[in-house]
């Protein structure tokens, strides 16, 4: 049977990337749920933090690269600024290509490169989305849990019965769910196969809350003991702390309940995890540095989204996001830590190490500080030399345009018709010893 609950994409090169990441997460998460339900303790909250500190894992090295890259920005700085404030008014292509040039001298020289601070985020982006939707889609990979809901699908008549659980989810606000499925097929019957119906429907299963399900088997009396059955194992599995990870904090509404907690935590940790990890970059800028100001932005609209976000999604995602943001604040502890062991000149040496050592593999000579320093002292004397020429030119002109005033100014006051009649008279003399 085609999984369509699985997140997959046929988009070219990018596609390809996508499914490997999302196959592997999902393994690794069905890896995890296995191992719980062998020591008898199958629970999706249990599985979705080993989930998260799998991937925490995972992601350390690219972590660990991206702190050291902010650490050389911070040792970095002050030269990079130099020669930002150098080209500050300066938009001629010739100014930047040299700006350009200058920077790049700049990373060389500390055996870094312009890319190795944003190339550890682009690594960690696809597999934090990926993460996302493994866990909103859990049936989709782990079988063992699939088959609960596969259980009810074929109880209440598979994908025949798609049409009256679209009428169930209307009648119990579960629309933006069915927009999420598709309206489980039913508004282009064409285009979707049984198979693929049946898919949306264990999605939407998967969805409902204790109350739901309650109802459900109200809408489906002669499935009512499977649903009943598949209600009490998928609550079993779903409990955490108290709190049914299947249901959504706003499905309360504003009436506030145990469930807000979530959201609540989410931010808090959400916050906390991002002071600290800025903590350790904002030295890399001052007050008025853009980049400075765009890190406040954060701590203020990274916090108030996991609010957000965690309020409006079933509480699996929240547990999460939680979980997500208490590792990543050990880790910036750790890392904090560990880099604050390290003085700036030993930081810069391993740098010059690496670099070197990739040099060496492309059979380059290891970077030389003094050559790079020379070649910035040049550019900086062009530089220097070009605006000094640009600077004489306009000075000629000037002298040019003040002579020439003062010939077809002179014997009348500045402005008077007899100024502007002695210039075309003088004007006319010029051009006639010149014929002559």
């Amino acid at each position: 049977m085609a999984l369509l609950t699985k997140n997959t994409s046929n988009i070219p090169l990018f596609g390809p990337i996508w499914n490997l990441i999302v196959t592997v997460l999902g393994l690794i998460m069905n890896a995890i749920y296995v191992f719980l339900d062998r020591i008898g303790i199958p629970n999706i909250g249990l599985a979705i933090i080993l989930f998260t500190l799998v991937t925490r894992i995972l992601l350390f090295p690219t972590s660990l690269k991206q702190q050291k890259s902010s650490r050389m920005m911070q040792v970095m700085q002050p030269e990079i600024k130099a020669i930002q404030e150098k080209y500050k008014n300066k938009s001629d292509n010739a100014s930047m290509m040299a700006q350009q040039t200058e920077m790049k001298a700049v990373y060389e020289k500390y055996g870094t490169s312009m890319t190795s601070g944003c190339l550890p985020l682009v690594l960690q982006l696809p597999i934090i989305f990926a993460l996302y939707r493994i866990i909103m889609n859990i049936p989709a990979y782990v079988p063992s849990v699939r088959v609960i809901y596969e259980k009810v699908c074929s109880s209440i008549g598979g994908a025949d019965a798609a049409s009256k659980l679209v009428e169930f989810a209307n009648s119990n606000d579960l629309t933006s769910t069915l927009k999420l499925l598709h309206n489980l097929g039913q508004s282009d019957p064409t285009k979707y196969s049984a198979d693929a119906v049946q898919n949306f429907i264990i999605d939407f299963l998967y969805r409902l809350n204790p109350a739901q399900w309650l109802k459900l088997s109200e809408s489906f009396p002669q499935a009512s003991s499977v649903i009943e059955g598949a209600a009490l194992k998928a609550q079993h599995i779903n409990s955490f702390l108290g709190l049914n990870l299947s249901t959504a904090p706003s499905s309360y509404g504003l009436r506030p309940t145990i469930y807000w907690l979530i959201p609540i935590l989410a931010g808090l940790t959400q916050w906390a995890s991002t002071i600290l990890m800025q903590k350790q970059n904002m030295a890399a800028a001052d007050g008025s540095d853009q980049s400075a100001q765009m890190m406040k932005s954060m701590n203020i609209m990274m916090p108030l989204m996991s609010v957000y976000f965690c309020f409006s999604f079933a509480s699996g995602i929240g547990l999460y996001w939680i979980a997500s943001s208490l590792f990543m604040l050990i880790q910036q502890l750790a890392l904090n830590w560990f880099f604050g062991k390290k003085t700036n000149e030993e930081l810069i040496q391993e740098s010059m190490a690496k670099a070197n050592a990739r040099r060496a593999k492309k059979g380059l000579p290891p970077i030389d500080e003094r050559a790079v320093e020379q070649k910035i002292q040049s550019m900086q004397a062009k530089m220097d030399h070009a605006e000094k020429s640009r600077m004489e030119t306009i000075a000629k002109q000037n002298v040019r345009t003040k002579e020439s005033t003062e010939y077809y100014n002179q014997n009348a006051k500045e402005g008077s018709l007899a100024s502007k009649a002695n210039m075309v008279r003088l004007y006319n003399e010029k051009n006639e010893k010149k014929k002559d």
